[in-house]
């Protein structure tokens, strides 16, 4: 049985230059805006909730999100998929720092604390806010955007084509990673008079970035809850719209996509326990140049990226591979 998640490597180094295509002012020469018309089929059930409950034949259920009455993904979760997906196969940062302090785990294996060593923290693939000022940016910031930079990127709302309804579907209480499962690193005793209380772990090299796929373990006790989940096999439509993208910055969101470098998608709660799979099915382009005529989508886009700097090809070898099958 799996853990419920792998691991894609993070690149050597953060590829940060200057980019001036990053900008929304004026059209750059060499660059395309593109409106893509998404759809998605949903290959397990899907989970987006709406924070709310309700009672249901004296069951307790997690209602699912309803967007323009219909079942759907927010615009803004669906692009925080896809930035991971972006940042996985480009030579990116990691956008969210974590904390330098201990974390207590709950483990088995006599662990009592963790934390991440001060040296891997100083790194490059986490030095974005530190070179926020500079003018440089990394790929994934380049495109989605962060502190006083727009994203380029921009997506509607997804919604389910049709009449479908929810369905109730079982779900078991869901846990992250324990902080000494994300690396390699070394274990000591906290003191000689805490020494029968455990260890602490200090986390000296990452595994990767963490994607949620497979079904992973559920504890013999575990609570059990009620969700409102779409059907598998609805139709998810939505839209996607670029400003001033460069064409291998095209092949890489593509890719993202896992449109032609085929590979799911996973959104929702639930993706460690069998539930928001999702692929896409179809894809529409509308291209322009900035003197605004038409433009074919070519499948060289791709390879264009692949072939770019920007490219990270171990970690976009690595997310197709574990987003295959029954992930």
């Amino acid at each position: 049985m799996s853990a419920g998640y792998e691991f894609v490597p993070l690149p050597a180094r953060v590829r940060r230059v200057r980019r001036p295509e990053a900008v929304h002012d004026r059209r750059v020469p060499g660059t395309l805006s593109a409106v893509l018309s998404l759809t998605f089929v949903t290959e397990q059930q899907v989970h987006v909730g709406a924070g709310s409950k309700e009672l249901v034949d004296d069951d307790v259920v997690r209602q699912g999100l309803l967007i323009h009455g219909r079942p759907g993904v927010p615009g803004a979760s669906m692009k925080g998929v896809l930035r991971a997906r972006y940042e996985a196969i480009t030579r990116s940062c990691v956008t969210l720092k974590p904390s330098r302090g201990q974390v207590r785990v709950r483990s088995s294996s006599g662990i009592q604390s963790a934390r991440l060593d001060d040296r891997l923290l100083d790194g490059d693939v986490f030095r974005a806010k530190e070179e926020a000022a500079d003018g440089d940016l990394c790929p994934a910031c380049a495109l989605f955007g962060r502190m006083s930079l727009r994203s380029r990127v921009t997506l509607t709302d997804f919604a389910i084509k049709g009449d479908a309804l929810f369905e109730v579907a079982e779900i078991p209480e869901q846990f992250s990673p324990n902080l000494h499962h994300v690396g390699r690193g070394s274990r000591r005793p906290s003191s000689e008079r805490e020494h029968d209380r455990g260890a602490h772990f200090e986390v000296h090299e990452l595994h990767g970035r963490k994607f949620a796929v497979g079904r992973g373990p559920v504890a013999d006790k575990a609570r059990w809850q009620k969700i409102e989940v779409f059907p598998k096999g609805s139709a998810l439509q939505g839209t996607m719209r670029v400003h001033n993208a460069l064409p291998r910055e095209l092949g890489g969101l593509l890719v993202a996509l896992g449109w032609k470098r085929e590979s799911a998608l996973k959104i929702g709660g639930g993706k460690g326990q069998g539930f928001g799979r999702i692929r896409l099915q179809h894809l529409v382009a509308h291209l322009r140049d900035p003197a605004g005529r038409a433009v074919e989508l070519e499948d060289a886009w791709i390879t264009m990226f692949e072939r770019s700097e920007d490219c990270h090809a171990e970690g976009m070898a690595r997310l197709v591979e574990i987003h295959q099958g029954d992930c």
